[in-house]
Parts: structure tokens; C-alpha cells; sequence
């Protein structure tokens, strides 16, 4: 029997209220390391009981062979279709068979199977909701790196933790752990990343979250990264999904605010042109102030309608968010009772 693997069903025939953490480890043509990764997750973690799901997506190589052999379930996408949809296809198993936990880990051997002892302890014990491993908040723990990565990462940290308002020193590792609350109410729509998105919306949901500092490698040891090669292309599609879930969770803030600013500005300067036409019968020379106020008012309209359309948007998207976590819920009761 692997070593990463523990017997479930053996557990289950004594134990009704058994509780279950599944580790899941999305994949993209690592025949090299799956294997490794896989045999190296504890085969319990504080009491529960561990299976292990590696989510192949789209792989040239024998990655999905390697897993199964080393004792993982997997499901195989039938192309490459982003790491956000492989999270979601994560989140969708551990749902619907009833998980109590999920952890997720990277395949190409940068984080230790082992620390999943100590990133799960919080979340298991019911001290935080969701815990992330973190490579930045102890200084001696910072692993070596690119400085442009690691500039790089300060500065995503700094903008997630204003749009999730709370402290957050390492937006972007996928090392984290997810307890029942948040795997009833995490959301994601990005194709191409997840963890800042998710980051987000935990904490805008109001879950508690702990990062905890780990070490961890600075670079694969094999290969590429498959996710920070263009970092152009990273920082792009990064930003955009930072901005949808947040907006969502926010629209008035995103689009509210700055509709009240143009509107206040372009109503100043029509009064402006509005009181020295009636003193003077002119506006010249300030007809370009009369166009921009106007201008300015239109825009702050235009995103008044926006905001409107989003809030509409938000509540829909949370309602749809309690259904799912009374589905969630529902099934894991059935599951474990």
C-alpha cells in the first residue's frame, strides 16, 4: 500500500464520523517528480484521513501513469486548460465526495510533503479557516530567487492585501490548505490562476486566515515554471483576475466612488462656466472646462449604471455561492454519517 495513501474505507467501516483531508495536486507533464511528491504526503494528518487526487491537465508525458502508480487518484484533462480550471476541478472532487479538508501542492517537488503537518495543524484545529504557506513572512526563511520575482511577489502582496483587507506577506504560493467553511464558500472563475483570486475571496467572505512561513525552494529543480514564464503574461491575467473577484465583492467601491468624483468635479466646473456666463454673458476662455465638465458628469453617470449592474451581478453570484455551500454541507453529511 503507498505510503501517501491511507485505507479510507477500513476507517469508515469503524469510525462514522471519520474526518477526511484531501490532498490534491494539480498537474502539468511532471513524470519526474509526481511520483516523489505523491509517496511523500503523510498518510494522516492530525487524526484525518488522507487521500490524495492528482489532476492532470492536459500532460504530453506520463505524469498521470506515475501518479496512479504511486497511489493517487487522478483525473485527466483532456487538454491544457489553466491551472484555475484545474483548481476548480479540485474543489468540485473534494466536494462532491464529501471532504472535510483539502490541501493542494505543487507537483514539481519546490514544497516538502511533509510541512502539510504543520500548515494543516491551524485549520484542522479549528484556529483558522484557511492557512497558506508563506516564503516571505519570516526574513530567514526567504528562499533564493530572481530579484525581479521577488520584487515581483512584494508587489502582488501589497495589492492583495488591499483588495482582501488583510495583511498578506506571499499572494502567490499554491501551498495552502482549506478547511470546510472554505471549501463551502471559495470561488474561482479565472482559467489561468487561482491563488490570488481565492486569497480575495476568503477574506472578503470574512474566513479566518493564517499564513504560516515555510521554507520552501526557491526554483524548481526541473524544468520551467509553467505558470511565471512570461512574466508579462503572468502579470496580466494575474491583475485581471484580482480585479474581477474584487470588484465583485465590492462594485460600489470600484465603480461608485470614482462615478461620485466625476460627477462632483464636472458639476464644479460647469458652475464655474455657469457663473462667469452670467457675469460677463461669455465663456470664453473657458469652454474647454464647460466640454470637460460635461464630459465628466456623462462618464460618473455611465459608471453609476455599471455599478448598478454589478451589484446586481454580486448578489446573484452570492446567492448562487449559499446554494453551493448548502449542497456542500448536505453531501458531506450524507457521505460521513
Amino acid at each position: 500500500m503507498p505510503s501517501g495513501l491511507c485505507t479510507c474505507e477500513e476507517y469508515l467501516a469503524l469510525y462514522t464520523t471519520v474526518m477526511r483531508t484531501l490532498v490534491a495536486i494539480p498537474a502539468l507533464n511532471e513524470e519526474i517528480t509526481i511520483k516523489q511528491v505523491v509517496s511523500a504526503v503523510p498518510s494522516e494528518l492530525h487524526g484525518t484521513c488522507v487521500e490524495i487526487l492528482v489532476v492532470d491537465d492536459g500532460s504530453t508525458d506520463s505524469t498521470a501513469a506515475e501518479a496512479g502508480k504511486a497511489g493517487a487518484a487522478v483525473i485527466s484533462h483532456g487538454r491544457n486548460m489553466g491551472l484555475g480550471t484545474a483548481f476548480r476541478t479540485m474543489l468540485s472532487y473534494a466536494r462532491e465526495k464529501g471532504f472535510h479538508f483539502m490541501a493542494t501542492i505543487d507537483a514539481d517537488g519546490q514544497f516538502n510533503p511533509e510541512d502539510l503537518t504543520a500548515l494543516t495543524r491551524p485549520v484542522i484545529n479549528n484556529e483558522a479557516d484557511f492557512s497558506t504557506a508563506s516564503r516571505f513572512m519570516d526574513p530567514e526563511l526567504t528562499p533564493d530567487m530572481p530579484a525581479l520575482k521577488k520584487w515581483g511577489n512584494a508587489r502582488v502582496a501589497k495589492l492583495v492585501s488591499r483588495l482582501a483587507n488583510t495583511e498578506i506577506h506571499d499572494a502567490t504560493c499554491g501551498f495552502r490548505v482549506y478547511g470546510p467553511g472554505a471549501l463551502e464558500r471559495v470561488a474561482c472563475f479565472s482559467r489561468f490562476t487561482y491563488t490570488q483570486e481565492v486569497l480575495i475571496d476568503i477574506a472578503r467572505k470574512g474566513l479566518r486566515v493564517r499564513e504560516i512561513p515555510i521554507k520552501i525552494r526557491g526554483e524548481r529543480e526541473h524544468g520551467k515554471s509553467r505558470i511565471a514564464s512570461n512574466l508579462w503574461r503572468y502579470a496580466h491575467l494575474s491583475t485581471e483576475a484580482m480585479y474581477s473577484v474584487a470588484h465583485g465583492h465590492s462594485p460600489w467601491q470600484f465603480y461608485g466612488t470614482p462615478a461620485f468624483l466625476l460627477i462632483a468635479v464636472g458639476t464644479l466646473l460647469g458652475l464655474l462656466v455657469l457663473i462667469r456666463w452670467l457675469i460677463v454673458g461669455s465663456i470664453s476662455p473657458f469652454t474647454a472646462f464647460g466640454i470637460g465638465g460635461l464630459f465628466m458628469i456623462t462618464f460618473g453617470i455611465l459608471l453609476l449604471l455599471f455599478a448598478s449592474v454589478a451589484d446586481i451581478s454580486a448578489a446573484n453570484r452570492k446567492m448562487l455561492g449559499e446554494i453551493i455551500a448548502m449542497e456542500t454541507r448536505r453531501i458531506r453529511e450524507e457521505l460521513n454519517h
